[in-house]
């Protein structure tokens, strides 16, 4: 995949990246700052989405998507055209949300701006707005409305074990500690050798630090899991990091 966010300048033309120079960010604007961020993200994110597809085709991991925080229906778009391009027609695509942004537990500690009672909320009327208009196996969403402390039943996990969901690629972008917990203690059923596990938020708030927030819950996970992991994307863009469960 082609990086053009980085466009490459001839052998006389040191540094050979092309850098903004002064004339070029003279009216530089907030504005501008969050659509180059937003640009970076979602270009390694999409990269790593058909990296991933591609790994599990091609190592024949059946199963389906989890997505846990469906804001805006990014990721979970790059889900579904990259399944159909790998012509994995049996993935279903389960989308868990609030659909009314963040609770407030846990924000204080994340010490994070952006992170305030409902916010990042897509209603689930948009949501459903948004995926019919991708229009992309809309016959094998499901989204699951509720905060993860209340929505992630043993009932709904049997249910859908005894529909054969099991987990191929698990997106958990669910920003802050205390929504990351219960979806790791909703997971373990429904991992197999294979299933890759992104955090995209591993880096998000919390100044960065790798011990709290979404992966903190993720290593007390690991202690108790009967999975081992292994980093499998080292690097995933600004804030995340991927896994592969192995037995």
């Amino acid at each position: 995949m082609e990086h053009t966010a980085f466009p490459l300048q001839s052998l006389d033309q040191e540094p050979w990246i092309k850098l903004a120079d002064a004339s070029e960010l003279a009216t530089w604007s907030r504005e501008d700052q969050i659509r180059y961020n937003q640009k970076i993200r979602h270009l390694y994110k999409y990269s790593f989405y058909v990296t991933t597809f591609g790994y599990l085709a091609a190592n024949e991991i059946g199963g389906d998507y989890f997505e846990f925080g469906c804001h805006r229906v990014r990721t979970f778009r790059m889900a579904l055209t990259e399944a159909r391009r790998q012509m994995l027609d049996e993935m279903r695509f389960f989308a868990f949300d609030s659909f009314q942004g963040l609770p407030e537990e846990g924000l204080a500690e994340a010490g994070h701006s952006a992170y305030t009672p409902g916010a990042l909320c897509t209603p689930l009327p948009a949501f459903w707005e948004i995926i019919n208009a991708h229009g992309l196996s809309l016959d094998k969403v499901r989204a699951f409305p509720g905060f993860y402390n209340e929505s992630l039943t043993p009932q709904l996990s049997d249910g859908l074990l005894s529909q054969g969901a099991r987990a191929a690629l698990v997106n958990v972008d669910c920003d802050i500690y205390e929504s990351a917990v219960p979806v790791f203690q909703f997971l373990e059923p429904f991992l197999q050798v294979g299933t890759v596990v992104y955090l995209d938020d591993m880096f998000a708030a919390y100044r960065g630090a790798p011990n709290k927030g979404v992966h903190q819950a993720f290593l007390e996970f690991q202690a108790r899991s009967s999975f081992s992991f292994e980093v499998y994307k080292p690097s995933l863009g600004t804030f995340g990091r991927a896994f592969v469960a192995y037995k």
